[in-house]
């Protein structure tokens, strides 16, 4: 297994859920560029602007599994991360057997993200936030007054940007991701015509990425597995890792 964690975490970030699926997989865990201990060897602005191709990932983690002789993976995603699994669904469909994407961001891009990504004008402001921690705060509360993040959401990211280099990691990751864009129809059709079962895991109460993403989508797939919890965009925890032990049980 392959997995991909969210915005300003680790790799680590799945521990939680190592007991549903240690079980039944070997997990390679990621840090995510930007993250951890990924170096990127050239940050600089333009670098970063250029963005990273699905193509060339998927050209990456094909010649990591050449490595390690590995034929054939599943993947686990949660939120940004998921763009990556997205990428391997479209450059090597043929080696991927299952999918779990948590709260996943990819199929319908956040308004507010999208926009901060692809528009020139905006991102340059973005960028000249990231030098402006009073104007940041300001942004993230009024998003938070008019209910456009919900609370769990606004802990994470007024924590996430308390400092310049919090801040720079976010504009660095939100531009270099700009390029992992899909096509939900293109990913719908390599998803039946390889078979992968997919299952995907949304909180009722989350704003970024709300259920009906799932919903959505799931009328282009032939089996596609929808699960609502009770909860926000937070949905790594014990919790979820209690109800996958059940889920793959039951399917035993």
């Amino acid at each position: 297994m392959l997995a991909f964690h969210g915005f300003g975490m680790r790799g680590t970030q799945f521990h939680v859920l190592e007991e549903a699926f240690a079980e039944k997989y070997t997990i390679y865990s990621f840090d995510l560029l930007f993250h951890g201990n990924t170096e990127v060897k050239d940050t600089s602005l333009s670098a970063v602007r250029k963005g990273l191709k699905p193509a060339e990932f998927g050209a990456q983690i094909e010649q990591f599994l050449n490595e390690k002789d590995i034929s054939a993976v599943s993947l686990l995603s949660y939120s940004i991360g998921s763009r990556f699994a997205w990428a391997l669904i479209e450059a090597i469909p043929e080696r991927i057997r299952k999918t779990y994407f948590i709260a996943p961001d990819g199929i319908k891009p956040n308004r507010l993200l999208s926009f901060g990504e692809r528009n020139p004008l905006i991102n340059a402001l973005f960028y000249k936030l990231v030098y402006s921690p009073r104007t940041v705060k300001f942004c993230l509360n009024q998003l938070y007054k008019f209910k456009y993040i919900d609370a769990s959401l606004h802990r994470i990211l007024d924590f996430e940007f308390g400092t310049v280099e919090t801040r720079l990691t976010c504009y660095n990751t939100i531009t270099y991701f700009n390029k992992l864009r899909f096509q939900k129809k293109k990913l719908a059709e390599l998803i039946n015509k390889y078979q992968i079962d997919c299952h995907f895991y949304f909180g009722k109460k989350d704003k970024l990425f709300p259920a009906s993403i799932g919903s959505d989508f799931g009328k282009l797939l032939n089996k596609p597995q929808m699960h609502v919890f009770d909860e926000g965009h937070e949905l790594i925890n014990s919790r979820l890792n209690q109800y996958l032990k059940e889920q793959f049980k039951n399917n035993d």
